[in-house]
């Protein structure tokens, strides 16, 4: 097999550092973790360092995950596809234990798991005895508890390479098997001369300008940029390599994982975006009159846009404003959800204020009004604390940038929370600004959003 065959763009860098960790192996094995977005290419860089292995004689087990507890089942399948280049006798055997293991009644769990632990020490004691060899892991978190078998694997000497999603770390697994890896992959985007390779060379620059402005940080994923060019040639769009009409939005396709991310959020999320879409940003005062104007209930409005900003869906940008980091993820409800724009009736993307009724008619109209500025008393603390609040970050970035952990970050916002009887973000900034409020003691003054 040739170089160009097992080639993938723009990868070649993370490849020749797989490729040195398994010609370097240790008598111990090791454990990357190769970590990266949704749709930045993990599955294919896994791919294509299995078909480069393989063409160079070495044993390579592919593991597709799915959801079972221990990954038995995503096991036996893969090492039955590859029975050819690594059977034998014994594997033969291990591989009907396992699978035997599989469909048993689980009873006691305690004694269940030691069962699979041995089983799995059996079967790669069997796979990577006989040489070189590469266990390859797609997607890891979705078997519950994947340590015995990434355990298992690396005991024999083999290189284990497990994929993980990015974001996914705060769950304890992900941080379990962050601390046990030997090395951590990070899957940047691609550059721009990757991106106009994949998406085949043929496109008009002015394409890519238009796919950079409307897919933010996601022109450098792989997966959305390609899914995004496939539903623009479907529906027409791309005409002789060229957009038209050349100024409508750009939407991600209704399947990509964003659009079905912020769906699975509820009802009134899609809703916000649709109208950032409307307005250009959502400023944090704004927020009463947009819950009004679409008639929904300010605090579950305040509550879904502090859902959005907690998912980096929505980001601080200028003072006190929320705008949408991928314009094409909001674009993608605004044909959903007409009624949003029509409510808000302004041209877009201008940004102006809601023309709605004013804020006194907003307390008056059945929603729930913010409650009463009384006179506080902050802390130093408490003011950095609400100033990057009201620049839009999210808890692990507020941590980041004020040197504490993410749960520290979330305690200090729960004392805010009893402190002044809000129960969101947005309504905790607006009561902060509010004209009565004292910040570090002096009365009156205003919130500043952080740099």
């Amino acid at each position: 097999m040739t170089r160009e065959k097992t080639a993938i763009t723009g990868r070649d860098e993370v490849l020749a550092e797989l490729w040195t960790a398994l010609s370097s192996g240790t008598k111990h094995g090791r454990l990357l973790v190769v970590r990266g977005a949704q749709g930045i290419g993990r599955t294919r860089l896994l791919e294509a360092a299995a078909r480069r292995w393989l063409s160079r004689g070495l044993r390579v087990t592919q593991v597709r995950a799915r959801r079972e507890r221990y990954g038995i089942g995503a096991v036996v399948d893969a090492l039955r596809e590859d029975f050819d280049r690594s059977g034998g006798p014994a594997l033969i055997e291990c591989i009907s234990a396992l699978a035997r293991l599989r469909e048993g009644e689980p009873t006691d769990q305690g004694a269940r798991f030691v069962t699979v632990v041995d089983e799995f020490n059996r079967v790669f004691g069997q796979v990577g005895g006989t040489g070189r060899t590469a266990v390859l892991v797609d997607d890891v978190l979705e078997i519950a508890d994947p340590v015995p078998l990434l355990l298992a694997a690396r005991r024999p000497g083999c290189l284990v390479v497990a994929s993980l999603r990015t974001g996914a770390e705060p769950s304890p697994v992900a941080r379990e098997l962050l601390e046990l890896a030997d090395e951590v992959l990070d899957l940047d985007p691609l550059r721009n001369a990757d991106i106009a390779t994949i998406t085949g060379g043929d496109l008009d620059e002015s394409v890519h300008e238009a796919l950079r402005a409307a897919l933010g940080p996601l022109y450098g994923n792989p997966g959305a940029v390609l899914a995004t060019v496939r539903e623009l040639r479907d529906r027409g769009r791309i005409v002789d390599h060229r957009l038209t009409p050349a100024d409508a939005e750009i939407e991600l396709p209704a399947d990509h994982e964003l659009v079905l991310r912020v769906r699975r959020l509820g009802a009134l999320p899609p809703r916000l975006l649709a109208a950032v879409a409307a307005l250009g940003a959502l400023d944090l005062d704004d927020v009463p009159l947009v819950a009004h104007a679409l008639g929904d209930d300010l605090a579950e409005c305040e509550r879904a846009v502090d859902e959005l900003v907690e998912e980096g869906l929505l980001v601080g940008e200028e003072e006190r404003q929320l705008r949408c980091g991928c314009p094409a993820l909001a674009a993608a409800f605004v044909r959903q959800q007409r009624d949003v724009v029509r409510c808000l009736a302004v041209p877009r993307p201008s940004g102006a204020k809601v023309p709605v009724r004013s804020r006194a008619a907003v307390g008056s109209s059945g929603s729930r009004s913010q409650p009463a500025a009384r006179a506080q008393s902050w802390s130093a603390a408490d003011g950095r604390l609400l100033g990057l609040i009201s620049s839009g970050l999210t808890n692990r970035q507020i941590g980041s940038k004020l040197g504490l952990s993410e749960k520290t970050v979330e305690n200090q916002l729960t004392r805010l929370f009893a402190k002044t009887g809000c129960r969101s973000r947005v309504e905790l900034v607006t009561v902060a600004n509010a004209p009565r409020l004292a910040v570090g003691g002096a009365v009156g003054t205003r919130i500043a959003p952080s740099a």
